[in-house]
């Protein structure tokens, strides 16, 4: 009598090397998705950061008497608050005077804040 010879896999190794590659595969999505949300997270600093520096360059750039040089808050775009405050310091006397300029940021991305509080940038200016 003669016999075939068997090759191929069997049902129980193809079983296994179909739950491996699932695990694997599940593996990978998780890491994807842990790499958008950083992704994501790290664009609303910079934005964050970017819009900060853009209003504290204009205080420090515009005239002390100006009334646009002030406490006030902004949404220079949807989803981004922006809040700062102009402070004297000290009880130094014109035209020597030192001022206190504190921006803070908070970016919203889908209803939620990215990094909150928000971020908040300081800098001093002389008159």
């Amino acid at each position: 009598m003669r016999t075939r010879p068997t090759s191929g896999f069997t049902l129980v190794e193809v079983m296994v090397a179909i739950a491996f590659i699932a695990v694997a595969l599940l593996g990978l999505l998780a890491m994807l998705s842990t790499g958008y949300n950083s992704v994501a997270a790290g664009g609303a600093a910079s934005k964050a950061t970017d819009y900060g520096r853009q209003q504290i360059e204009f205080l420090k750039n515009v005239a002390v008497n100006d009334a646009r040089f002030a406490n006030g808050n902004d949404t220079p775009e949807t989803g981004v608050t922006r809040t700062w405050t102009v402070a004297q310091v000290g009880l130094t006397a014109t035209p020597n005077r030192l001022w206190r300029i504190t921006v803070s940021t908070v970016v919203r991305q889908n209803g939620t804040a990215a990094g909150a509080p928000g971020l908040v940038l300081e800098t001093m200016r002389a008159e």
